[in-house]
């Protein structure tokens, strides 16, 4: 099958969405379907266009003017479909649906992210411009239950179907790492490891307030990723940095995540609003039990007292308390982790989010 995948964001740019693109497509051709990327040319530095792991990628230099966003897409689109027979657009992110849904092949969406949840929520107009560009979509695909049903509250009437997103589990498994050492951490310390970006919706600040007020000189904790919220943690995290017990790493790129989760006891996905986290799955595919919120898709991938903790979200108390109990348990943690790693291992990995993706494909595409 030919496959147009259409998104804003892909790497090297960072990010949940970038991240689900370009590990998808990547399954997809290992599937042995042909997949054509178009993305968005933020970076000169990057090349127009390139083959990575058997995906053709191509680069395009949209405006910020939506009419003349739309226009140019729509028309590298079209070109694309009648030039070489491409059967269907696959599109990530709601900027590129309006140029998609004039074409003249099916249209399949996945709806990626927590804004989406709470537009929702907002007036009747909101939904009913949502809609407008929903409604020539054959298919939505949604990595949680909540962005499903969100979908389906502001009218749109198609199929809509839950998809997790996956790991590669091979780039992220157990192994050596030497971040102990370049950060100084002692090797019988218990280390809490998080990768995402500093902003409200993500509730950092209450995991930091949870570390900022537990007494145990063991405890560490490892912040990958920067944002709006990084002065506010740094402030409440203030003595445990000082003591070298907080390591706040600013943005870290994917490929150097593997060495952070190797050197961590565990993790934590205290979110308000989270769909089925890939940060998550590949600490989890690194042998890491999750400290997880219970909101979204985290309970999907959180067995309680299985391979994690779920906690109520908002509640540092509540984190507190688990991250006590992984302290005081440490065979039972090093359980938790190793049954999270079978986890991922048996229903998360890219090749089972593709090849679940490409019956989707074929029915709008028989």
């Amino acid at each position: 099958m030919n496959i147009l995948m259409v998104s804003n964001e892909f790497p090297p740019s960072v990010g949940g969405v970038q991240t689900h693109v370009f590990e998808l497509s990547r399954a997809l051709v290992g599937l042995g379907h042909r997949v054509r990327v178009l993305c968005r040319h933020r970076n000169k530095s990057t090349a127009v266009f390139e083959r990575l792991h058997g995906i053709e990628v191509e680069r395009l230099a949209l405006p910020d003017n939506h009419l003349i966003y739309d226009w140019l897409l729509g028309r590298r689109l079209r070109q694309l479909i009648e030039r070489d027979g491409f059967e269907l657009t696959h599109v990530h992110g709601m900027r590129p649906l309006r140029a998609c849904s004039k074409q003249k092949v099916p249209t399949l969406f996945t709806n990626h992210t927590s804004s989406f949840v709470r537009r929702a929520e907002q007036s009747a107009r909101t939904r009913d411009k949502m809609y407008r560009l929903l409604a020539p979509v054959s298919t939505v695909l949604t990595p949680s239950e909540i962005l499903a049903e969100k979908t389906r509250s502001i009218g749109y009437t198609g199929p809509v179907a839950f998809i997790p997103n996956g790991v590669d589990n091979i780039q992220f498994s157990p192994g050596t790492s030497d971040l102990r050492a370049r950060l100084g951490i002692p090797d019988d310390a218990f280390v809490i490891a998080i990768a995402c970006r500093l902003v409200p919706v993500k509730g950092v600040r209450y995991l930091a307030q949870a570390v900022a007020e537990i007494d145990d000189p063991r405890l560490h904790l490892v912040i990958a990723g920067d944002g709006d919220e990084r002065a506010d943690i740094e402030h409440i995290l203030q003595q445990k940095r000082q003591s070298g017990h907080a390591h706040l790493l600013g943005a870290v790129d994917n490929t150097e995540m593997p060495a952070i989760y190797r050197a961590a006891n565990a993790s934590a996905l205290p979110s308000l609003m989270e769909a089925t986290s890939i940060a998550g799955l590949e600490a989890m595919a690194c042998g890491l039990p999750m400290i997880g919120s219970n909101v979204g898709g985290i309970p999907y991938i959180v067995q309680h007292e299985s391979t994690g903790l779920l906690v109520e979200p908002e509640s540092s108390s509540q984190l507190k308390t688990a991250i006590e109990r992984l302290l005081s348990q440490p065979d039972n943690c090093i359980t938790m982790g190793q049954l999270a790693m079978g986890r991922v291992a048996a229903e998360f990995t890219w090749r089972h989010v593709a090849e679940k993706v490409q019956l989707h494909y074929k029915k709008i595409c028989p």
